[in-house]
């Protein structure tokens, strides 16, 4: 019977990395903003103008949706293509900073007011509180790029076996 031998333990060093050539980064990333822009942007946007159409007042301004949500896509993809680099860290708090201010600038606007066209009639929804909530996302994730900053200044090249696995 022979004794157990000891695993060694897993680190960068005995894990590798294989990270993605600099154009399939790009392809990938825009085609991922190109999905993100039609879900994220084009179909609110077109709905939005199609309640505007109908004389409705509407909740958030349509420039304000096409311009907070190309930004968002914007960094984002910028983030995915140079995720293997120092900037990541950078990037992603720049992103995250972007989303929360458009969850701010969606909080000043709330209670939404709907009027009824040529009647007396309204109605008043808030969201306030589902804002604040949700603000708690770009919190994190601003935390997480304060983190990951530190962790590639201190240790280079560290977090790119897990991110990147060969």
């Amino acid at each position: 019977m022979s004794a157990p031998t000891p695993s060694l333990p897993v680190t960068p060093e005995t894990l590798g990395y294989r990270i993605p050539s600099l154009p399939y980064r790009i392809v990938i990333a825009v085609l991922r903003a190109f999905l993100s822009f039609v879900f994220f942007v084009a179909i609110p946007v077109a709905a939005l103008a199609y309640v505007h159409s109908r004389g409705l007042a509407i909740p958030v301004p349509i420039a304000a949706v096409t311009t907070w949500g190309v930004v968002l896509l914007v960094l984002s993809a910028a983030r995915y293509i140079l995720k293997p680099t120092a900037a990541y860290g950078p990037l992603s708090i720049a992103l995250d900073g972007v989303f929360f201010g458009y969850l701010y600038y969606l909080l000043l606007l709330s209670p939404y007011r709907f009027v009824v066209p040529g009647g007396s009639v309204s109605l008043a929804a808030g969201y306030s509180l589902f804002i604040e909530i949700l603000m708690i996302v770009p919190a994190v994730g601003i935390l997480a790029g304060i983190l990951t900053t530190i962790e590639d200044v201190s240790h280079p090249k560290e977090r790119l076996p897990f991110d990147y696995p060969a």
